[in-house]
């Protein structure tokens, strides 16, 4: 919960900034919005579309941009890919001429009017993004310093709220360069610029804008991100100079008791792109049923989420977030409005549900399974080395290790962290969600393990509760659960552990060598204990280690600089070979979940989609053939390189880096790399 002082004025934070250029008014007056109303039923998801999803741009509204004159130089820019007008095949020669991604200050970026008409014909949700920070700063390019608001964003820096309120912001700043981040932070080089946010921003409230910024994007040779909460570990929804996409306020919400399809009988819920964890929980709650989500109750459930596999609390029993959606509602990199079934637009969808998020469309919606009540038992317990000294400590954990196995054989999950405190160890388990099991059932299976701490002479504190429903169970273990937010000094990883780590003494003992050694570095380490339960047909394009996995350990990695290159470097070094890295090695089948991934992976293709990634790729090439939408680690990502704009530093394999200018510069493709001609003004 934000603290008053954040509620109080972190809603109405007014920007002192710049405005969206205007234009003369012989233009404004003749410009509407362009966008026309389509029928509720034009879809083959097997629901109505949300009010959102009927405003969309047609071929009609585009002719209808060509015929007005004092627009018609600039129709060109907001026409689908598809179309066969000479108007198009003019947007296609002049991207030819460029392999970089135009960012502001090229010759060939829009020119101020261009995005004024683009504005008017959105109707007016353009904003130039602003970082937050800047309000702390007396002296910076935003010219906006304002006590009581940098205050306000102070005491809220640490909270999801504050972060996916705000259209450009993410909880990661560390993504976004040393540019504009608070005053005091240990990467903070004492000023704020633009630095590695993006540019401009839509305020998506319907399919229409999300087209036509698409189109724009595309056409104009734009980098363009999709931003819903800013809620990811490899800053992924923002990027310097980018059109950025806020979804965040594609909130619908819509319960059907009887949905028939042709894989599919039972409840559903139609969820808009902007609905996130808590919400999706709350409406579950609301109608007796159990819904799939994350345990972060910011993380947005049907942007990156899905996209990337999903692990859940309820996994154990329903399955991964990707195999509860039966539809998809999207915006290709054409521009075009489409439905993805495992009928209809089949290799879109099989793409969407674990090929990544902000790479091959941008949902509005998705269509997903929901299940029984579930009743839980919840259990909390923690233990600390200073009384028992490290040996007892360790093997205790081994041996809930030992029985990972056994544990998700009985549907249940958990949450456990050992905390390197400098002078000993700390273990937390918060929580062990046991579903479907009552306290007896709980007590007689975890009995083994609490007699061996007894047997250790480790003193615990354990509380066990039973909720007869999924909500307050959910709410008791992780309603505040957004973790590390607003730092810069840590990244995680991941690693997906096979069953077959548990088939030996000898293997279950080298992979826990493995996890006790990354401790000595990292400062961190959770270890979930999950299983899902894998549909009889699998159609999607999960990671495929997640079906065999048994645990999934995640690792901070600690940076001690991260305002320089060589302490980033450091950071890399230490997690490539002292705390990843050596789990890494002993679970050669293993991977990696690419929405808490390590964002040096070099082997992120193969750790992230596995034999899917060559399929993955075929489909990038089919349905976003310009490359419109990258992202960090992306499939695809590899054919482009990020040039640093104050270094003229490039690095391949989707670009990772991290001097005085931005985390993310400006993109360039592979194709040219050696012969890339910038036209900076």
């Amino acid at each position: 919960m934000l603290a008053p002082l954040v509620l109080s004025l972190a809603a109405v934070l007014v920007r002192a900034q710049e405005p969206v250029p205007s234009v003369p008014a012989s233009i404004s007056s003749a410009v509407a919005p362009a966008a026309t109303e389509v029928p509720a039923d034009s879809t083959e998801a097997g629901v109505q579309l949300f009010e959102a999803e009927t405003t969309q741009l047609t071929d009609a509204v585009v002719t209808d941009i060509v015929n007005t004159p004092e627009i018609a130089d600039y129709a060109h820019l907001f026409a689908f890919e598809n179309t066969t007008t000479q108007l198009s095949e003019r947007a296609k020669r002049q991207r030819r001429l460029l392999k970089c991604k135009s960012a502001p200050g090229d010759l060939l970026y829009p020119v101020k009017l261009v995005w004024g008409i683009f504005d008017l014909l959105l109707g007016g949700a353009l904003e130039p993004i602003v970082p937050l920070a800047s309000y702390c700063y007396k002296d910076s390019e935003f010219d906006n310093y304002n006590a009581d608001k940098c205050a306000a964003v102070t005491a809220g820096w640490t909270t999801g709220e504050l972060h996916y309120n705000d259209p450009g912001s993410i909880m990661w700043p560390l993504y976004t360069g040393p540019t504009c981040l608070l005053p005091g932070d240990a990467a903070s080089h004492g000023n704020c610029t633009q630095g590695g946010y993006s540019s401009y921003s839509v305020h998506v409230t319907n399919v229409a804008q999300i087209q036509l910024a698409v189109n724009f994007a595309r056409t104009s040779n734009l980098r363009l991100v999709i931003k819903n909460t800013g809620h990811d570990y490899n800053g992924r929804s923002t990027g310097k100079g980018a059109l950025s996409l806020w979804t965040h306020n594609l909130k619908g919400i819509q319960y059907i008791q009887n949905y028939k399809s042709s894989t599919y009988n039972g409840p559903v819920f139609k969820v808009g792109a902007g609905v996130q964890g808590y919400e999706l929980y709350q409406a579950a709650d609301k109608y007796g049923v159990s819904a799939v989500g994350g345990i972060c109750p910011t993380v947005g459930v049907f942007g990156g989420y899905s996209a990337n596999g999903g692990h859940s609390p309820l996994m154990q029993l329903f399955g991964m977030g990707s195999d509860q959606v039966l539809a998809l509602e999207v915006v290709t990199a054409s521009g075009l409005f489409l439905t993805a079934t495992p009928t209809v637009n089949s290799d879109l969808y099989w793409a969407l549900l674990g090929g990544g998020g902000g790479t091959f469309g941008i949902v509005t919606s998705a269509v997903v399974k929901v299940h029984e009540k579930v009743p839980v038992t919840v259990a909390q317990w923690s233990f600390n080395s200073f009384v028992s000294g490290p040996e007892p400590f360790w093997k205790a954990l081994k041996f809930f290790w030992d029985e990972i196995p056994n544990y998700n054989s009985n549907k249940t999950y958990s949450y456990g962290t050992i905390i390197n405190a400098g002078v000993g160890y700390l273990y937390t388990m918060a929580p062990f969600f046991a579903t479907k099991k009552t306290v007896a059932e709980f007590n007689t299976l975890l009995k083994p393990y609490f007699d061996k701490l007894t047997e250790l002479g480790i003193p615990y504190e354990l509380n066990v509760t039973h909720y007869d429903t999924f909500y307050p169970a959910y709410q008791a273990s992780w309603a505040d659960s957004d973790f590390h937010i607003g730092s810069t000094a840590g990244t995680p990883g991941v690693r997906l552990v096979p069953t077959e780590n548990w088939a030996t003494e000898a293997i279950r003992n080298k992979t826990w060598t493995a996890i006790r050694g990354a401790i000595d570095t990292a400062p961190v380490i959770t270890i979930y204990n999950q299983r899902p339960n894998n549909p009889a047909k699998i159609i999607n394009s999960v990671n495929p280690a997640f079906r065999k996995e048994e645990a999934m350990v995640l690792m901070i990695n600690g940076i001690a600089d991260p305002s320089t290159a060589a302490g980033l470097k450091q950071a890399e070094d230490d997690f490539a070979n002292k705390i990843m890295g050596p789990l890494r090695a002993v679970t050669p089948t293993g991977g990696e979940y690419g929405n808490e991934a390590d964002p040096w992976n070099p082997n992120f293709k193969a750790d992230f989609w596995g034999a899917n990634y060559a399929r993955l790729a075929e489909l990038k090439k089919k349905w976003d053939p310009t490359g419109l939408f990258y992202v960090h680690h992306g499939v695809g990502s590899d054919e482009w390189v990020v040039e640093d704009g104050d270094r003229g530093f490039r690095r391949r394999m989707g670009g990772f880096v991290g001097f005085e200018g931005s985390w993310e510069g400006s993109l360039c493709s592979c194709v040219d790399i050696f012969t890339i001609v910038k036209f900076n003004l």
